[in-house]
């Protein structure tokens, strides 16, 4: 049997409805500029202005894709004043986003 985020050891497929938010998520991360953004921020929040320096890109841009992050619970804005600041969501992500970049990079003893 499984349940919400696990595959038991028979290969069982994750129901549909779980793999229709998973792709989802993944459509969402499978810009790079979204996750340069992603991986640029962290728990503490930061202005929009940090992470336009941080990874060279336009402000417009960088605000378009934080709009869509945070419409998808990525990531957190907190008004301070009349700024923004911006951070992940949540502490899984971080660990995430690491645990994917394995993948992007085979070993060859994988093959």
């Amino acid at each position: 049997m499984t349940t919400a985020g696990t595959m038991t050891s028979t290969g069982e497929p994750m129901p549909i409805g779980e793999a229709q938010v998973l792709a989802t998520l993944l459509q969402t991360l499978g810009d790079p500029t979204r996750l340069r953004i992603l991986t640029a921020l962290d728990m503490a929040c930061v202005p929009v202005s940090a992470i336009v320096e941080a990874t060279g890109v336009r402000q417009p841009t960088v605000s378009h894709h934080l709009r869509i992050l945070r419409d998808r619970g990525l990531v957190r804005g907190e008004r301070r004043g009349g700024y923004v600041f911006y951070c992940l969501a949540g502490d899984g992500l971080r660990a995430a986003l690491d645990g994917l970049r394995p993948l992007a990079w085979p070993s060859d003893d994988a093959q």
